[in-house]
């Protein structure tokens, strides 16, 4: 039976990954640990279909399986010093201003040890599949050189599920470390944004999809940060007037009877994102291009409209724990 030969990159490291790995060596206390990065990032850098610890072994001069997979589970290094050290590398090189980009991706795995897999919702699958699912917070700026905006990325956290936070077994046998709880994607991605201020990334708006828009937490984090954002929202989700925002606030509660707790007025009217744009004329909407980059338009139909992100309804008062009125944006 003929073998197909794999051929081997070569044991000389490129010239720029010398370059590149220079201010992080004293990252690794061995030097085997720095050859074993070496070696891995090389891989990283080949037209492999697939890159893992066996198929980059069988394609990079100079290693093993072994000693991959050592680096990556066993030796010693501090993975956040290494991260905030890339980071400001690349802070130093970007231009001034740019946007946070919030993201979740699904990772597709069957089994049960990799850390975090379990039967949970995927936007990048669009189904409900045994995944992996990563909080990503990657930064994007528009760079004077180039007609594509610049993608720079900072950081990422992998989200552990339910099943996982609570089975303690589970969770010692991969070395998940103790401290890691359960949280919720927007708090990831809250954390993520804590994280790239902490680093000193200049970043002057966040934007994120629905998967967190959606989510009035992760709105009253935003705010709470006093951080610009774009955030989408799907149809249902509740918008109030500023105009009746007002109005309801100015009206006098009703005198209290009896005992108890007085009265709160009632929250101004809530409506549907969805319904309050179809209830806009047609020539409030205008056609702009915000891009043109390979003979690709990036053109659609916008308006602007005042408003506050809410939850609740007009039925709760305002002291009701699901009545929620955001700032007016």
């Amino acid at each position: 039976m003929k073998m197909s030969v794999v051929p081997k990159a070569s044991p000389v490291t490129l010239p720029e990954l010398t370059t590149s790995l220079a201010p992080f060596a004293p990252l690794f206390r061995r030097s085997t640990s720095r050859e074993s990065v070496e070696r891995y990032l090389t891989g990283l850098l080949t037209d492999l279909e697939r890159k893992n610890c066996d198929t980059i072994a069988a394609a990079v001069a100079g290693t093993s399986t072994a000693r991959l997979q050592q680096v990556l589970t066993d030796a010693t290094w501090a993975p956040q010093a290494l991260d905030a050290q890339r980071v400001q590398a690349l802070v130093a090189q970007r231009p001034p201003s740019g946007l946070l980009l919030l993201d979740d991706t699904g990772l597709p795995k069957q089994g049960r040890s990799s850390v975090g897999v379990a039967r949970q919702y995927s936007g990048t699958l669009g189904q409900v599949a045994n995944c992996q699912v990563v909080v990503s917070a990657p930064d994007v700026a528009d760079a004077p050189t180039s007609r594509a905006p610049v993608h720079w990325s900072l950081t990422a956290r992998l989200s552990l599920p339910e099943v996982w936070a609570a089975e303690s077994a589970r969770r010692a046998k991969v070395r998940v470390p103790t401290d890691v709880a359960l949280q919720t994607k927007p708090e990831l991605a809250l954390a993520l944004v804590d994280q790239a201020r902490t680093w000193g990334v200049p970043f002057a708006t966040v934007v994120t999809d629905a998967g967190s828009g959606n989510h009035p937490p992760c709105l009253q984090g935003l705010d709470a940060r006093q951080d610009a954002y774009v955030v989408g929202v799907s149809s249902p989700c509740g918008v109030r007037q500023p105009a009746e925002v007002w109005a309801a606030a100015s009206v006098s509660p009703a005198a209290p009877r009896g005992r108890g707790h007085p009265k709160q007025p009632r929250p101004a009217p809530l409506y549907a994102a969805k319904a309050v744009l179809d209830a806009l004329p047609e020539d409030r909407w205008q056609g702009i291009t915000w891009r043109e980059h390979d003979d690709v338009v990036l053109r659609k139909q916008f308006v602007a409209v005042r408003g506050h992100w809410a939850t609740g309804s007009a039925q709760f008062s305002t002291s009701h724990h699901r009545v929620c009125i955001g700032p007016e944006g």
